[in-house]
């Protein structure tokens, strides 16, 4: 209830604190000496101690209105310029000039993106990658990590890394013996190296198999 009193009575008063309110402010700013900010009681207490161990003069003259001072200060003034917006410059439109000869369409990128043409030792392309991994998935006894490593001149720990967490997609063909072949030697090779859960997940898929087979 304070707070709407308050914000009443200062709606209500507003037009009496705003009356003539630019001429009073003119009046103000025009005043050749404005009383001061008061000061902290310490540091008026510090400008009184200073002001009383000066000699009488030095009193005076900081008393005492400077004439030749002031006149000095109106002559000191500021100029400034705003430095001009830089602007780039517009190349001029040329209605006349040859257009491309070169119409050829840019070619589909395998990845999507360019591939370097030369590789530093210790690293190895995407398309190079995909072929270790294919050739290490399709016959791990010829392509092992020693060999890749050697072939594409990388670190064998690292190869050997890569070469057991990650696999191509290979497409079933249902009836196709090889696709057959070397999907079933993948995941014998997979449940092998795999964690408990996923060897636990193939045997049960695989009995479950086994079991409506047995039924049928």
């Amino acid at each position: 209830m304070g707070k709407v009193m308050s914000a009443m009575s200062r709606r209500a008063t507003k037009p009496l604190r705003e009356f003539n309110l630019e001429t009073r402010v003119m009046k103000e700013i025009t005043k050749e000496r404005r009383p001061a900010a008061p000061w902290h009681e310490s540091t008026a207490k510090l400008i009184q101690q200073s002001v009383q161990a000066q000699p009488e003069e030095m009193t005076r003259q900081l008393e005492e209105r400077d004439d030749h001072l002031l006149d000095r200060l109106k002559k000191v003034y500021v100029q400034s310029v705003d430095p001009e917006p830089q602007t780039q410059p517009q190349i001029p439109e040329n209605l006349d000039r040859p257009l491309p000869t070169d119409r050829t369409v840019l070619p589909d990128l395998d990845f999507g993106f360019y591939e370097p043409k030369s590789v530093p030792y210790g690293k190895i392309t995407l398309r190079d990658a995909v072929d270790a991994i294919s050739k290490h998935q399709q016959d791990p006894e010829l392509w092992t990590p020693k060999k890749i490593s050697y072939e594409f001149k990388l670190d064998t720990g690292l190869t050997e890394k890569v070469l057991h967490h990650f696999r191509t997609f290979v497409l079933i063909v249902p009836g196709d013996p090889k696709t057959t072949r070397v999907t079933s030697e993948m995941l014998q090779n997979l449940s092998l190296s795999a964690p408990d859960t996923l060897r636990e997940l193939t045997s049960s898929k695989s009995e479950e198999r086994n079991n409506v087979n047995k039924k049928s």
